[in-house]
C-alpha cells in the first residue's frame, strides 16, 4: 500500500491465516519517483483532464505495485509460486464518504505481472453498508494488541491520525475512527515553505523552535469535524492545501516555526481528545504507529498531553510501525479468501461488518 502521504510503496510478506497476528517474512519500501509522486498529489484535488490522468496513473501504479510484490518475495527467499494471494489496498486519490472513495493501483495489471490473485478495493463493501470505509485497521489492531482489563488507544499517525479504542472488555463493542490530521498539514507546510526542497518537518525540528499560537489553534479546532461523534472518517479533501492556506490567510503575521508550533499541537490536541472521549478517563497504553512515530515533537507532546497513559510504539511490541498498515491488508486478503469479514460497524458506522475486497484470480504463466 501507499499511504496519503503518496511518498512509497510498502510491501510486505506475511504468513497468516488472516485470524491470528501474522508472521512477517520480509519487507520492502519502493520510493515512488518524484514524477509519479506529483501526479498522485495533484490528483487529491479536482482538477483538468483528471479522469485521463487517473486512468493513465492507475495502469501506472498497477506496474509499480507488482513490481513492489516480486521485491518483498524475492527479499523473504521465496518466488511467486509460493504466494497464494496479494492484498493490495492501493493508493488513495480521493475518499468522500458515505459518498465514494477512489484508490488507484490497477489490481489487474497486478495480478497479470506477477501471475498471484489479488484482491483489491477494500473500502467500497463497507460504504455500500453505508459505511465510512474508514478506518478499515481497527480489527487488526484488535487481534495485535487487545488485552483483557487494559484501557488501550492504537493511533496511526499516517497523513491522517486514526485511534482505534480498544477498552478490555471483550462484550463493549470496539469503537474507532480518525481524529484528524497528523502529518498531512505539516509535510505540506514543509514543501511550501523550502520551495519542495523538504517533504516533511524532521523530527519536528521546526515545530519545536516555535511557539503555540492560541488564537490560531482555536481557529484549527473550530473545523467541524472535530466535533462529529465516532466512528467518522476524513482525509486530504478537507485537511488538504486549500485548508492550510486557508489557514496561514487567517494568521498572516504567524512565523514558519510558529506555524509548525500550532499544527503540531492540533495533531496532538485532537488526538487527546479522542482518547479521553473513547477510553475515559484516558487510556492506559497509547501503542503509535505510522510515520509520525519518527516525529519526536509529537510523541512528546502526545506524552505532556496524556501524563496517565504509557506512550510507546508498536516497535516496542514487535509490530514494525511503518509496515502495519501494509499487514493488515494482506491479512485481510486472507480473510477476504476465507468469507470472513474484515470491517467493523464500531470502526465505520457502517450497519453491518463486511467481507471486504474483490478478487482479481491471475493465471501463472511461469
Amino acid at each position: 500500500m501507499s499511504g496519503t502521504s503518496a511518498d512509497a510503496i510498502d510491501a510486505v510478506l506475511l504468513r497468516t491465516d488472516g485470524i491470528a497476528p501474522p508472521q512477517v517474512l520480509a519487507h520492502a519500501v519502493t520510493p515512488y519517483p518524484a514524477e509519479v509522486r506529483r501526479q498522485v498529489l495533484s490528483l487529491y484535488e479536482p482538477g483538468a483532464d483528471e479522469l485521463d490522468r487517473m486512468g493513465q496513473l492507475d495502469q501506472t501504479l498497477g506496474q509499480l505495485f507488482a513490481q513492489a510484490a516480486l521485491a518483498v518475495i524475492q527479499r523473504g527467499g521465496m518466488v511467486p509460486t509460493q504466494v497464494q494471494v496479494i492484498g493490495s489496498h492501493g493508493q488513495t486519490i480521493r475518499h468522500r464518504p458515505p459518498h465514494f472513495t477512489v484508490q488507484i493501483g490497477n489490481p489487474f495489471v497486478i495480478a497479470a505481472e506477477t501471475g498471484i490473485t489479488t484482491v483489491a478495493n477494500f473500502r467500497p463493501a463497507d460504504m455500500a453498508r453505508c459505511g465510512e470505509g474508514a478506518p478499515l485497521t481497527p480489527l487488526f489492531h484488535q487481534a495485535l494488541f487487545a488485552k483483557a482489563g487494559q484501557r488501550i488507544a492504537v493511533v496511526n499517525l499516517g497523513g491522517i491520525a486514526n485511534l482505534t479504542a480498544l477498552s478490555g472488555d471483550p462484550a463493549s463493542p470496539l469503537l474507532a475512527g480518525d481524529t484528524g490530521p497528523a502529518n498531512t498539514l505539516l509535510d505540506l507546510l514543509a514543501a511550501l515553505t523550502s520551495d519542495g526542497r523538504e517533504t516533511h518537518d524532521r523530527d519536528g525540528g521546526q515545530a519545536a523552535q516555535g511557539s503555540v499560537h492560541p488564537d490560531a489553534l482555536a481557529w484549527l479546532l473550530a473545523e467541524p469535524f472535530f466535533r462529529r461523534p465516532f466512528p467518522k472518517s476524513t482525509g486530504r479533501e478537507l485537511f488538504g492545501l486549500p485548508f492550510l492556506q486557508r489557514f496561514m490567510q487567517a494568521f498572516p503575521a504567524l512565523s514558519v516555526v510558529d506555524c509548525f508550533a500550532t499544527l503540531s499541537a492540533l495533531t496532538v490536541r485532537t488526538v487527546a481528545m479522542a482518547c479521553r472521549q473513547t477510553l475515559a478517563p484516558a487510556p492506559h497504553q497509547l501503542i503509535l504507529c505510522g510515520g509520525g512515530t519518527k516525529n519526536r515533537e509529537l510523541v512528546r507532546q502526545l506524552q505532556q498531553e496524556l501524563p496517565e497513559s504509557q506512550i510507546l510504539a508498536s516497535d516496542a511490541l514487535g509490530v514494525d510501525v511503518e509496515t502495519l498498515e501494509a499487514q493488515a491488508f494482506g491479512w485481510f486478503a486472507v480473510r477476504t479468501l476465507r468469507h470472513l469479514p474484515s470491517s467493523l460497524p464500531g470502526a465505520t458506522g457502517a450497519r453491518e461488518a463486511a467481507v471486504l475486497g474483490a478478487v482479481h484470480p491471475a493465471t501463472r504463466t511461469f
